[in-house]
């Protein structure tokens, strides 16, 4: 440690002293022995910061004093370091993560936090986003336009309480708020009167019992409050449960109605797997 070092400052276990020959001092002090070739083949920023008062390229200045908190550096440098394995992306920290990838220009770890954000669904082949409504604030911050595009798509679908953020530091603009509101609204209209326009033209050709009908239309105004709250498919297989009185053909008949209310690739396998399971409706799929 040189003598310009406070001595009060520690030294972080999983960069030690020796680890490299530059050291970047945390604004908690905590200090990062890291390798100064490295630093300047990742970050261009980091290069001018090496290279400010020096005759030489890569000069020999020993220590940087930086902004940013032992944890927000200890994330930085594990996804810069390709020795070290990068930590899982927390949603309390990863604004200031982000924030400091921006300022050093560090395109590998927007790609990481990316990389994590997505989740691969496949029965439906979708990509799903894990922290839709943080995925979509910071994404429109960072200008991530394919993250924003499928956060936006999982929240105009999503239950309503992934609207609400608990995470500190997070805050939803009422714009926002209003916008993703109103898509969610457009879209439980359309899912809501697909249903009214399947009851009222398959249902009744269809349905052998008159009392299997009466139910499904009894059971509309709870399915459409569900709806409202979660404007996907997901409620459609949650609340199929409230037709478990009706005879095994309505059943079948409402299975089918499920296959009839999808669209694409879902409407497809879901078309060809309750084909199979009822061979009887697939006249009706």
């Amino acid at each position: 440690m040189s003598s310009s070092t406070p001595a009060n400052y520690v030294q972080s276990p999983e960069f030690p002293e020796n680890y490299g020959d530059f050291r970047l001092i945390s604004s908690d002090g905590v200090i990062f022995s890291f390798p100064r070739f490295l630093l300047a083949h990742i970050s261009p920023v980091f290069k001018d910061m090496l290279e400010i008062g020096t005759g030489n390229p890569m000069g020999q200045q020993a220590e940087l004093r930086l902004a940013e908190n032992s944890t927000t550096l200890n994330q930085l440098l594990r996804l810069l370091d390709p020795a070290k394995k990068p930590l899982p992306i927390h949603m309390d920290t990863v604004e200031e993560l982000l924030e400091s990838a921006r300022k050093y220009q560090v395109e590998r770890v927007f790609e990481y936090w990316q990389e994590q954000m997505k989740v691969q669904d496949d029965d439906d082949e979708v990509v799903k986003i894990r922290h839709p409504m943080i995925s979509f604030l910071l994404g429109g911050r960072f200008r991530r336009d394919e993250l924003t595009r499928l956060a936006l798509r999982e929240l105009i679908r999503a239950p309503d309480t992934s609207l609400y953020l608990s995470e500190k530091g997070f805050t939803v603009d009422h714009r926002v708020m209003t916008y993703v509101s109103r898509l969610r609204q457009e879209r439980s209209e359309k899912l809501i009167a697909r249903i009214h326009a399947y009851q009222s033209r398959a249902l009744p050709q269809y349905c052998c019992e008159k009392d299997g009908l009466i139910m499904m239309r009894s059971a509309t105004p709870s399915l459409t409050l569900e709806l409202i709250k979660e404007p996907s498919w997901n409620t459609f297989e949650k609340n199929m449960d409230i037709w478990s009185d009706c005879s095994s053909t309505d059943v079948q008949h409402l299975q089918c109605a499920k296959v009839v209310l999808t669209s694409g690739k879902r409407r497809y396998w879901r078309r060809r797997w309750l084909c199979q399971k009822y061979p009887n409706i697939s006249r009706l799929a």
